[in-house]
């Protein structure tokens, strides 16, 4: 079987970058305002000004992550500043118990391996993204 693994050329000082959110409910009213909202806050990410790609992931009955990825450091700045956010933040503040919320920022420092599409860093610097053909066997499980 054959596939294609492709590679970031990064520039030497990248300026995308990795933004990690996650929402851990911790009551039955985080759990069910945390369900009811996850969907928007994916998308209010996806539309916003410098975000490139969202990638939303269930940890499990009661945590959610979305990885982002944003075209610089000032994006994801206004992002912050945004009414979506600020609206999230809201939330936080009126129901303290009910959520806990964690964020990281992270820059790229060098490039990571994306077999058959380009994802993640590879979008970002698409004019900078190198394939490789390579041939891997299937293995049954």
């Amino acid at each position: 079987m054959s596939y294609q693994v492709y590679s970031v050329s990064l520039p030497e000082h990248p300026e995308a970058v990795t933004f990690i959110q996650g929402i851990i409910a911790r009551n039955f009213a985080g759990l069910v305002w945390m369900w009811r909202h996850v969907s928007w806050i994916k998308k209010s990410n996806e539309t916003a000004e410098g975000c490139i790609q969202v990638k939303a992931g269930i940890c499990g009955k009661n945590e959610v992550i979305l990885v982002s990825y944003w075209k610089n450091q000032s994006s994801l700045a206004r992002f912050f500043k945004s009414e979506p956010h600020q609206k999230m933040m809201n939330y936080l503040s009126e129901h303290p118990t009910n959520l806990a919320l964690y964020n990281e920022t992270y820059r790229p420092s060098r490039s990571g391996k994306y077999v058959n599409e380009p994802n993640g860093l590879a979008v970002v610097y698409a004019h900078h993204t190198h394939a490789n053909g390579h041939t891997g066997a299937a293995r049954a499980t």
